[in-house]
C-alpha cells in the first residue's frame, strides 16, 4: 500500500493533465504538488525532476488517478535512460525506461517494472503523510534539448487517460555538452639551434559536462602529436607536448588557438679549402646543412635570399672576403666569412744611376834621333796613353716579387 502511494505521489509530480470530469479539480488543494526540475551539480549529466506533494490530498476522490508524463519540446533524447525512483530515495529501487527513436512523450507508468500500473496510482494518500519522488533522465551526454515534467490528474477510462488536468509543470532547457576553452598557450624557446627541442603547454578549462578532450599539436598546420585527458565540470588541466624541429621556420599550436613563430636556426655553412693567402688563383667550396641552400656575397655584405644563391665552385682570381648563409625551410643561418689573398709575382724594370770609369786616348810627341850620313837630327813622334775618368750612368735592372691582387 506504501509503495502505491509512493507511486501515487510520483506520477502526480511528473504527469501532464487536461481536466477531471466526475471530481473536481477544485478538490485538489493549490500548491499541494511541488515540481521542481534541475542538473545536478555535482554531475550535470544527470537531471533530477523533484517532485514533494502533501498530506491535504487524502479527502480527494479515490478514483481520480496521477501519473507523470515527459515531453521532449526540442532535441532529441533518442537512446537516453530515464529512471524513477518511486521510494524518493536516488539509492533506491528504481524503475527505468530507454527513450526510443521518434518518441517524444513517456509516461511513467509504461516504465519497465513500473511498480503500478496506469491509473492504480491513487490521488488520495494516507492521512498525515507527505512523500517525495525521484526521477532522472542520464546517458543523455552530448545532447541538447528542452523537457517539460507535469504531474498529472486523470480518470481511467477505457482508452486510457480521460480528462486530464495538469497539477504542476516545469522546463528545462539542457545543454549536456562539454565546453572547453583553450588559452595560456606556451612554446618554449622560441628560437634556438637546429635541432629545436621545444615544449608546448595550453590550458584546458571545461564548462560542461565532463568530457574526454583530444589535443592536437599543430606545427605548420599538421598534426604532429595527441593527447587525450578528461576534464571534469568546472576543471581546468595542462597539456604538454614536448617536440624536436628541424631547421626552418614554423608555427606552433595546439589546436586552433593563435599559432607561435618558432625559428630553428640551421647551423652555419663552412668554406674550403681554408681562408688564408695563396699563391695562385683559389676555387672555393661552399658546404652547408642537409636540404640547405647558400647565398652569398664577396663585395663585402651581408647576404640574404636576394644574394648570389650558390651553385657551383668560385674561382677567386684576386683576393675577396666570400660571406655566406645557408637557410633551410625558410629559416637562415648565422653568416659565415671567409678572406682570401691571392698573390701574383710581379716583374719589375727600373733605371739605376751608377759610378763608371771613362777611358780615353792622351795623345803626346817624343823626340828620336833621325841619322843620316854623320849627322842626325830630331824629330817629334805621336804617340798616346790611356786615361780614364769617373762619370755616371743609368742602367736598367728587373727585379720580381709577390703582390697582393
Amino acid at each position: 500500500m506504501k509503495i502505491e502511494y509512493r507511486l501515487l505521489s510520483l506520477m502526480l509530480l511528473f504527469a501532464v493533465a487536461a481536466g477531471i470530469s466526475g471530481a473536481s479539480a477544485a478538490e485538489i488543494p493549490q500548491n499541494a504538488v511541488n515540481l521542481t526540475m534541475q542538473q545536478n551539480a555535482s554531475d550535470p549529466a544527470q537531471i533530477i525532476v523533484d517532485v514533494n506533494y502533501s498530506d491535504d490530498l487524502q479527502d480527494v476522490d479515490p478514483s481520480i488517478a496521477v501519473d507523470a508524463k515527459l515531453e521532449l519540446v526540442s532535441g532529441n533524447i533518442t537512446g537516453s535512460e530515464i529512471k524513477w525512483y518511486y521510494t524518493g530515495d536516488l539509492s533506491g529501487p528504481f524503475a527505468n525506461y530507454t527513450v526510443p527513436e521518434g518518441v517524444n512523450v513517456v509516461w511513467l507508468s509504461s516504465f519497465t517494472n513500473a511498480p503500478v500500473p496506469q491509473g492504480d496510482a491513487k490521488l488520495y494518500m494516507e492521512d498525515g503523510k507527505s512523500y517525495r519522488w525521484l526521477f532522472t533522465i542520464e546517458n543523455a551526454k552530448g545532447k541538447v534539448f528542452t523537457v517539460r515534467a507535469n504531474s498529472t490528474a486523470f480518470q481511467m477510462g477505457p482508452n486510457g487517460p480521460e480528462n486530464e488536468t495538469v497539477l504542476n509543470s516545469t522546463q528545462l532547457t539542457v545543454d549536456l555538452q562539454p565546453h572547453f576553452a583553450l588559452e595560456n598557450l606556451t612554446v618554449t624557446p622560441v628560437t634556438g639551434s637546429a635541432p629545436l627541442n621545444v615544449t608546448v603547454s595550453v590550458k584546458i578549462t571545461n564548462t560542461g559536462v565532463a568530457d574526454d578532450f583530444t589535443a592536437e599539436l599543430k606545427v605548420n598546420g599538421d598534426v604532429k602529436d595527441t593527447k587525450t585527458v578528461n576534464v571534469a565540470t568546472g576543471e581546468t588541466v595542462t597539456v604538454e607536448f614536448t617536440y624536436m624541429l628541424p631547421a626552418g621556420l614554423y608555427n606552433v599550436t595546439v589546436n586552433d588557438l593563435a599559432p607561435v613563430s618558432v625559428t630553428s636556426t640551421p647551423a652555419a655553412p663552412a668554406a674550403s679549402p681554408a681562408p688564408g693567402v695563396y699563391l695562385k688563383n683559389v676555387t672555393v667550396t661552399l658546404t652547408g646543412p642537409a636540404g640547405s641552400v647558400i647565398y652569398y656575397t664577396i663585395n663585402g655584405s651581408n647576404p640574404t635570399v636576394n644574394s648570389t644563391r650558390y651553385t657551383a665552385p668560385i674561382l677567386l682570381t684576386k683576393s675577396a672576403t666570400i660571406k655566406f648563409i645557408a637557410v633551410v625551410n625558410g629559416a637562415s643561418s648565422a653568416v659565415s666569412s671567409a678572406a682570401y689573398t691571392v698573390m701574383k709575382p710581379v716583374t719589375l724594370s727600373y733605371y739605376v744611376k751608377v759610378k763608371v770609369k771613362k777611358w780615353y786616348r792622351k795623345w803626346y810627341r817624343y823626340k828620336v834621333k833621325k841619322w843620316y850620313r854623320k849627322w842626325y837630327r830630331y824629330r817629334g813622334k805621336w804617340r798616346y796613353k790611356w786615361r780614364y775618368y769617373w762619370t755616371y750612368k743609368y742602367v736598367k735592372r728587373t727585379s720580381s716579387y709577390w703582390q697582393i691582387t
